[in-house]
């Protein structure tokens, strides 16, 4: 899928491509990321790896995002993270994980099976509660995700189309 983030050295529109990563090209923390995707796809039944990488440099992966069918019907997002260098004042692109989460969302709409389908779940984890609370908040402000149930949160309808919308239809 043909996606456009934005450099933050420029704040212009670079042309980005979300696809399925094989295993073996996956981020892994030995590349500095949070994640070992390489390890986790392996681990998750039912589940395709994305990453998101600029047509320029298509052998850096800018984000990756795991995408599950839970049991074969529920559509999850299980990881998600972006590159080491598009982290914090130093970072390199914006909207990246923008992108990867509206692509998870329009996945729903592909895979999801019957009250499943247009709901994106994701699981909010992290080991110091102020971590997983500010997590939680961002991807409520910016991602329009929802808290379902203790750390668990949803994208859903409207919300999704929205994130379509802005980052994955934007001109």
């Amino acid at each position: 899928m043909d996606v456009k983030i934005i450099s933050v050295a420029t704040n212009g529109e670079v042309k980005a491509i979300i696809k399925p990563g094989k295993a073996v090209d996956l981020p892994s923390m030995h590349d500095n990321w949070r994640f070992n995707f390489d390890k986790q796809i392996k681990k998750l039944a039912n589940a395709t790896a994305y990453v998101l990488v600029t047509e320029a440099t298509p052998d850096i992966v800018e984000g990756c995002m795991i995408f599950q069918m839970v049991d074969n019907i529920r559509p999850n997002m299980a990881f998600i993270e972006i590159a080491p260098h598009n982290k914090a004042d130093e970072r390199k692109y914006d909207r990246v994980a923008g992108c990867l989460i509206a692509y998870a969302f329009q996945r729903t709409l592909i895979e999801g099976k019957g009250d499943y389908n247009g709901i994106l779940f994701l699981d909010v984890l992290e080991k110091r509660k102020e971590d997983q609370q500010k997590l939680m908040n961002l991807y409520a402000r910016k991602y329009n995700a929802k808290i379902y149930r203790g750390t668990r949160m949803v994208i859903a309808d409207d919300d999704g189309h929205e994130l379509i919308k802005k980052y994955l239809e934007a001109k």
